[in-house]
């Protein structure tokens, strides 16, 4: 499941994906990122990543994969929420690969990742 939350703003897409993601989910996110990208070069993003389980489709998958590769490029800050090791990994090992400013908060710091997402354009 993909939820746009309502801490969402013009500048910065707060999202939860929970279980098991599928395309057509993803696409409600791509929408979110899209449509402030039309009125600003850069966006900020959090992702709570707490309950997420993996992609419920290869669609899902091919559409985070096309996002990583080029709407990323303009994003200004993300802010990574969950415990799993992996969001850890993504971070170290794919930071040095675009100019995102990104962090990872633990699991329940929803709010204090927001604000460090939202506090710079």
């Amino acid at each position: 499941m993909v939820e746009i939350l309502g801490e969402t703003t013009d500048t910065c897409v707060v999202v939860r994906f929970s279980g098991k993601v599928t395309g057509e989910e993803y696409k409600r996110f791509l929408d979110a990122v899209d449509e402030r990208l039309k009125t600003h070069d850069k966006v900020n993003m959090v992702a709570d990543l707490s309950d997420f389980e993996f992609y419920g489709d290869f669609e899902a998958f091919k559409k985070d994969f096309h996002f990583g590769a080029h709407e990323y490029r303009r994003v200004g800050r993300a802010a990574f929420v969950g415990d799993q090791k992996w969001i850890e990994l993504f971070v170290k090992l794919m930071g040095p690969l675009y100019r995102v400013e990104e962090k990872q908060f633990p699991a329940g710091r929803l709010e204090e990742a927001r604000h460090w997402a939202g506090s710079k354009q």
